[in-house]
């Protein structure tokens, strides 16, 4: 069975919607309603296939930098590759609080994201000012790619199992605009009926302990 496709899944929703025409609701409205729910389910489950990187190299005296992608919806982890550190994130009240007008320079411990940049992408700071040339590692799960009609349709990234938590979103949204909140209540039902069902595809724990525990400790959770 052929990946279901971004005009598959506008044919499904349409089929749906109670006999909807392109006359009432378009495709490019239908597809609006498909992408949308696709990055409701990428921006809550963290999936390996919307997961990527980026680089930012510092510059002595220099704490501010825009990122150079525009597609990042959540950073997962800064790692200093220069001086092999993990950096930690903080807000913009406790940086405020910790340079009090006066930031300190050496090699960076803290990030947080400062609003965006002249290009509309995410600036990061980091604290301590850094002293040098660092290479710095910046790790977020991405924004995924809409899905298009032409002039190829294009099909989602994230496992297939999610296909159908994606169509079940998209009708629940054709509902509510059309003005029938309880039927879409249903069909948000079934999108998460079919996320619990999906989940393990996306939920991969680590094989690796994190912190040291007794025998005892591990028994009380198993209880």
């Amino acid at each position: 069975m052929a990946r279901l496709t971004a005009q598959d899944m506008v044919e499904m929703v349409r089929d749906s919607l109670g006999g909807e025409t392109s006359e009432t609701i378009s495709d490019t409205r239908i597809l609006r309603y498909i992408n949308q729910s696709y990055l409701e389910i990428c921006s809550q489950y963290g999936f390996d296939q919307t997961a990527d990187d980026t680089t930012v190299t510092t510059v002595s005296g220099t704490s501010l930098y825009e990122l150079s992608v525009s597609d990042v919806m959540s950073i997962t982890n800064v790692v200093d590759d220069t001086n092999h550190l993990t950096l930690y994130s903080m807000s913009e009240d406790q940086y405020h609080r910790s340079t009090q007008g006066n930031a300190s320079s050496g090699v960076p411990v803290y990030w947080y994201i400062d609003g965006v940049g002249t290009n509309s992408r995410w600036n990061m700071r980091f604290w301590p000012t850094p002293n040098g040339a660092y290479t710095i590692n910046v790790y977020y799960d991405m924004k995924p790619t809409e899905l298009v009609l032409t002039p190829v349709a294009t099909s989602a990234v994230i496992p297939e199992q999610w296909d159908d938590s994606i169509i079940y979103r998209a009708v629940s949204r054709g509902w509510m605009m059309l003005g029938d909140p309880d039927t879409a209540g249903k069909w948000r039902q079934n999108a998460k009926a079919n996320d619990q069902a999906a989940y393990k595809t996306a939920y991969h724990p680590s094989q690796l302990p994190d912190r040291i525990t007794s025998r005892v400790a591990r028994a009380l959770r198993n209880v």
